[in-house]
């Protein structure tokens, strides 16, 4: 997910549990100006602010690594083999059975 994609998913989360700028700035310990500058389209805030935001919102913030999840086959290594596992059935589109190793 790149920055914009976190801070629209941020700016939407807000609007729909109905908060206002000044609410989220309390829940969050930021002032209102720092919230509207972190969810506005020129946003770049650091990540103290989105860390604070995510709390704010009855979020959490987690990180995975790059392609988790992706079809077997995405990763840039041609030497890749996708190993089956029980997180891997579960991200699995469904009706389609995870590849095997062979």
């Amino acid at each position: 997910m790149d920055k914009k994609t976190l801070i629209e998913q941020l700016a939407t989360r807000r609007e729909a549990l109905g908060l206002t700028l000044d609410q989220v700035a309390q829940r969050s310990g930021l002032t209102e100006r720092s919230v509207r500058n972190a969810l506005g389209p020129q946003a770049n805030p650091q990540l103290s602010s989105l860390l604070a935001l995510a709390d704010a919102l009855e979020l959490e913030l987690h990180l995975t690594p790059r392609g988790f999840g992706a079809p077997a086959g995405a990763a840039d290594d041609p030497a890749y083999r996708p190993v089956a596992t029980r997180v891997g059935a579960a991200v699995a589109p469904q009706g389609k059975p995870p590849a095997s190793a062979s």
